[in-house]
């Protein structure tokens, strides 16, 4: 049984500020640790649970992220910028689960730490078929594209609600507790670990009898940017619409297309981008 796990660094358990998530920040190399001990509680408990092959997507930022030396020997680890399909870059039909772990809730959620789609600067809202998702949606569609059911995420309480929201029979561990952007009530590391393990070996034996979630034949994402600049950048990539001043909207055939097309509009938008206006 192959379980695919993308790692990302808002979610974890003691990572509360943007400090703890930048490269340069005053928290950020605690944090590495914080997000190593998780994949490790994960990865054990999904070869508890009968997996025989793990592979871990270090998906924060430009993917250099998770203490190579302190990892599970066991895993696989995909690392390092500049892949095709972002956060779940490895993902194919021949794995079993997806577990999302250490994510966090969509922009404009309240009491959610670190919120944010993609980047917090450029993206106010992506929305597939009219329906609004964050990094959890938007991966987990990708992964549902090829039969693979999302199995497990991992938290604070604004990310558990957006992942039962996807998908309800999902298995969620609530790592903290948002109380406000920036502010988070952390649960013991020990009791996060154990919970993790926990959770990930009951996901990964139930995982066979999980189906994914429908995805639809033809496929429609609209992103509404922070700036008109940002949107007006986005317009370069052949085949966009406005669809209103801050809003790009493209229409793809599957979701692996839409993962590209997501890319190179952000790249593109981003040429536009000015943080002082």
């Amino acid at each position: 049984m192959k379980i695919f796990i993308s790692a990302d660094l808002e979610g974890i358990n003691g990572v509360a500020a943007p400090e703890d998530v930048e490269e340069t920040g005053s928290g950020y190399q605690q944090a590495r640790v914080f997000m190593t001990e998780e994949v490790n509680a994960v990865v054990s408990g999904a070869f508890a649970g009968g997996a025989t092959e793990v592979v871990v997507c270090d998906s924060h930022n430009v993917a250099a992220n998770i203490k190579v030396e302190q990892l599970d020997d066991r895993a696989q680890l995909l690392r390092g910028d500049t892949r095709a399909n972002s956060m779940v870059h490895g993902l194919d039909e021949s794995f079993d689960g997806l577990i999302l772990l250490g994510y966090h809730a969509k922009f404009g959620t309240q009491n959610a730490i670190l919120d944010h789609t993609f980047s917090p600067s450029m993206i106010r809202d992506l929305r597939v078929n009219g329906v609004s998702v964050g990094e959890l949606g938007f991966n987990a569609l990708f992964a549902a594209e090829k039969g693979v059911p999302l199995i497990m995420a991992t938290g604070d309480q604004s990310l558990e609600k957006e992942a039962k929201d996807f998908y309800q029979e999902v298995e969620t561990v609530v790592v903290k507790y948002a109380e406000g952007r920036f502010c988070a009530r952390c649960l013991p590391r020990i009791k996060t670990q154990d919970m993790l393990v926990e959770t990930a070996e009951k996901a990964v034996r139930q995982a066979k009898e999980k189906k994914p979630v429908a995805v639809p034949d033809s496929l429609e994402m609209e992103i509404t940017f922070q700036q008109v600049n940002l949107a007006d950048g986005a317009m370069r990539v052949t085949g966009t619409r406005r669809a209103d001043a801050m809003t790009v909207a493209v229409k793809a055939a599957n979701m692996e297309q839409l993962m590209a097309v997501r890319q190179v509009l952000f790249n593109a938008a981003a040429g536009f981008y000015n943080p002082l206006f």
